[in-house]
């Protein structure tokens, strides 16, 4: 039997793009045969399959299209390793965050000190992740358990046969100890960089569309250089794998110095004097590639907008420094298993003590991400980042409208929430493997039967700390819990209103309280977790500074006067940490419900570029935003061939998003050409624009963006006229925006103020949905209808109402898919005590 699928592009083409849950492109186009007509199976166009020709519904005047781009950002259990990254997401999370990212004469320009201060601190979190690693296998492994083997004192525990090679003859040195010990930190990087490397190909590499001529940008989210991050995550990347690279070799080489002391380079000791000269060139160099590292990452590649009159290079300046610094360390490889030949084993009454230079390099990237994160904190209060417009000030006419979060220090808060995840994520494992082989203690401190192994002070404050935060956080969640369930009352005056007399007297009090309950925590979720998360970051700032102060104070006293339980309670607190974020990662792939549950998090974190670190979970709108632009401007026939020829004639295109999708859909419409912008309409359910994005991405996502997507949506000409200083949107504007009380995610975009009368007509623009729309059970159901909250948009009947109109409000006949009769549906204004709109008819 043949089967057909629309190659149309003349018409309407309602493009839908799904959310968070990863909606598999049959379920997002509500048929049970799909074909893939673009883009690849990662992330692809579909249409509908039907048996024939005649009488489908996908025709010359409308089609209906489905971008899936879940497998982006879901697929198999190893994907949960990327929880494991969550500090370097949430660093790059907060580069977006500064509000005072601007365009000026056109281009965006960001406060380039901040732009510096966050590329180190990205810088000294892959520090803090590969000095973990050297911390468990060097130190604790290759240093401590290996020095005193065969002496007669405590043994590691636990070790088992992995810890065997510790025995043997022909490794019997503490060079050789510590280069086979090093296989890990090394390993840990090597993955870092070919997992980097192999998102890049996917992600980054994606050539953005380039404009020809004159570009308005008047916004950053405008710039098409945003999503053009080839060349610079090319570069970080380059970089950061550099200087992981040059501290392994340096904390490899370092002990084998004699008396572990720079100033003793020019005595040999027991070395051979040409290995001698060779460890120390070496170290020497590796410690210029540390140094290099350092002055060269604030001062790598900016991203830049696509231009088609600049010629295409792939120019990598840094392309060949990652394996001339492989080279370096396999030479002190080599160099550490000749040199120990003759260095002998170590003296067992020297007593234990720490790797040379590893907890002083741990102290000193303590004391430096602090002096950074001091840096970000004080720019914004210099510069005062605060906003200070009066909310009824803004150009959409709207009170209610959200300022930015915080004050403004979102970008500080997350940094420090990043910085102080990395550091928990790393005193968690160091002291786990110590306590598995040992007893961590201190230097000095008696550990009875056990093996003593030295673990840095700095940990053992750390996990105090974070177990504090743990109580904190606990007694935080407890309060955002009664905070949403106070809404309880005002919502059950909203049911009374929004429902018929009837349907409210007749409905049992248990299901109006539920509903209510429903409608409270979704309204409260979202300011709850914001004044929440903001008094944790507040109390780990008090927690921090004390911890500080304490460890000046007492220093090793916390391990040594009989607070042993308080340290043990902490390494437990720790290591549920990482065992929570790996149990997590793997029920978010495995499981759709809990996908959906913490899955806009997820997606709101990897949506924005790798701005600051090459090493966070890759940016699938890297992918999106390209792929979706190049689809738009082909389906409405604006795309323009390399040498100026002008594409296929096309049609016009209803852009239809659903959460996640709102946001990828917004950021089309604003890089898109403005002759593909007047040809295009959109509809957004569940969208988080105003209620997530703009709180925490002011300089992205505030008032002005959102009248600026209007602007586009309500031109009919080839170009944009000048800002307008009517406040809201025109009426004319081709965009719906649905959303429930019961959606704990979407909410309204624009908030109308004029008060809404049960006769006034369909407008365009917010429009809340009644959720669910009975209120009661239903003749031939045992069962009352339950609340859909943030899923299945599609079938409420005011969806189709609104593609109607969006579709007739253009140019050319109105489609035949969808029914030419009046669909009944329930809507509510998005004012303050508005009433529903009942039984509203087109």
């Amino acid at each position: 039997m043949d089967r057909y699928v629309s190659q149309d592009i003349s018409g309407w083409t309602e493009v839908r793009v799904h959310g968070v849950s990863g909606t598999p492109p049959e379920a997002e186009l509500c048929h049970p045969a799909v074909a893939l007509v673009a883009g690849d199976r990662l992330a692809g166009f579909y249409r509908r399959i039907w048996e024939c020709a005649r009488g489908a519904p996908d025709g010359p005047d409308f089609r209906r299209e489905g971008y899936s781009w879940g497998k982006l950002t879901s697929g198999d259990n190893s994907r949960a390793l990327w929880l494991l990254l969550l500090p370097f997401m949430f660093l790059n999370l907060a580069y977006y965050m500064d509000p005072e990212h601007r365009v000026v004469d056109g281009r965006t320009r960001v406060v380039s000190e901040r732009r510096a201060v966050q590329r180190l601190l990205a810088l000294s979190l892959t520090g803090t992740y590969v000095l973990a690693a050297t911390s468990v296998s060097m130190d604790l492994v290759g240093w401590q358990c290996g020095a005193h083997t065969g002496t007669g004192q405590p043994t590691c525990s636990s070790g088992g046969f992995w810890l065997n090679w510790l025995h043997y003859s022909w490794l019997d040195s503490t060079g050789r100890h510590l280069a086979v010990a090093s296989i890990v930190p090394l390993a840990l990087v090597a993955l870092l960089w070919w997992t980097a490397r192999r998102t890049w190909a996917t992600m980054e590499a994606q050539q953005v569309p380039q404009v020809k001529g004159g570009v308005d940008v008047r916004l950053p989210l405008e710039d098409r250089q945003l999503w053009n991050g080839r060349g610079p995550v090319r570069e970080l990347r380059a970089l950061h794998v550099a200087g992981a690279l040059a501290v392994v070799g340096v904390l490899l080489l370092a002990p084998l110095l004699p008396g572990a002391d720079l100033t003793s380079l020019s005595h040999g000791g027991t070395w051979h004097p040409v290995a001698a000269v060779l460890r120390n060139l070496l170290l020497l160099a590796l410690l210029l590639v540390v140094a290099f590292v350092v002055v060269l990452v604030p001062l790598a590649k900016d991203r830049d907008r696509p231009d088609p009159a600049a010629p295409r290079t792939d120019d990598d300046r840094f392309r060949l420094l990652p394996w001339l610094v492989t080279a370096l360390v396999a030479g002190a490889l080599a160099v550490a298993c000749w040199g120990a030949a003759e260095s002998g084993p170590p003296d067992p009454t020297a007593g234990v003590h720490a790797l040379p230079w590893q907890t002083g390099a741990v102290r000193w990237l303590l004391v430096a991400q602090g002096a950074l994160l001091l840096s970000l904190a004080a720019s914004h209060v210099v510069r005062g980042t605060v906003r200070t417009t009066p909310p009824d000030r803004n150009i959409l006419g709207s009170p209610d409208f959200p300022r930015p979060a915080w004050g403004g220090m979102s970008m500080a808060g997350v940094a420090l929430l990043a910085t102080l995840l990395a550091t928990a994520l790393a005193a968690g494992v160091t002291l786990r493997v110590a306590e598995i082989l040992g007893a961590p203690t201190v230097p000095g401190h008696p550990t009875g039967d056990q093996r003593p192994l030295v673990v840095p002070t700095a940990y053992f404050w750390g996990a105090v700390c974070a177990l504090a935060l743990v109580v904190v956080a606990l007694v935080l969640a407890v309060r955002a819990w009664a905070v949403m369930s106070h809404g309880r009352a005002d919502e059950l005056h909203h049911i009374k209103a929004f429902y018929p007399p009837g349907d409210a007297g007749r409905a049992p009090q248990a299901r109006r309280r539920h509903i209510a309950d429903v409608w409270a925590r979704a309204r409260g979720l979202g300011p709850a977790a914001t004044t929440g998360l903001g008094l944790l970051l507040l109390a780990a700032v008090v927690i921090a500074a004390a911890g500080v102060a304490l460890d000046l104070a007492l220093g090793t006293r916390l391990v040594t006067d009989g607070s042993r339980w308080l340290t043990t309670a902490a390494n437990l607190v720790l290591t549920g940490l990482v065992v929570g974020l790996l149990w997590a990662g793997r029920q978010a792939y495995r499981s759709a419900s809990f996908r959906r549950t913490v899955g806009i998090l997820w997606d709101v974190g990897t949506f924005w570029p790798r701005a600051t670190h090459p090493f966070a979970p890759p940016c699938y709108a890297e992918r999106t935003v390209p792929d979706l632009l190049t689809r738009l401007e082909y389906l409405t026939g604006t795309t323009e061939g390399e040498h100026g020829h002008q594409g296929p004639p096309g049609g016009r295109v209803l852009l239809s998003c659903h959460s996640q999708g709102s946001v990828i859909g917004a950021a089309v419409l604003m890089q898109a050409r403005t002759t593909a912008g007047v040809r295009t309409a959109l509809l957004t359910y569940g969208c988080p624009l105003t209620r997530l994005y703009a709180q925490f991405f002011p300089a992205y996502f505030d008032a002005n963006a959102v009248h600026r997507l209007g602007q586009i949506l309500a031109n009919t000409e080839e170009t944009l006229p000048a800002p307008e200083e009517k406040p809201g949107l025109a009426d004319d504007t081709r965009w719906y925006n649905l959303y429930r009380a019961s959606d704990p995610i979407g909410g309204w975009v624009v908030r109308d103020t004029a008060p809404l009368q049960p006769s006034d007509p369909l407008r365009r623009g917010d429009r809340q949905l009644l959720d669910p729309t009975q209120l009661c059970k239903q003749p031939g159901d045992t069962c009352c209808q339950p609340p859909k909250g943030h899923s299945d948009y599609f079938s409420d009947p005011a969806f189709d109402v609104c593609v109607r109109d969006l579709v007739a409000g253009g140019t050319g006949p109105p489609p035949t898919a969808l029914p030419s009769t009046a669909v009944p549906v329930i809507l509510s204004e998005s004012v303050d005590g508005a009433a529903p709109l009942t039984q509203a008819r087109l």
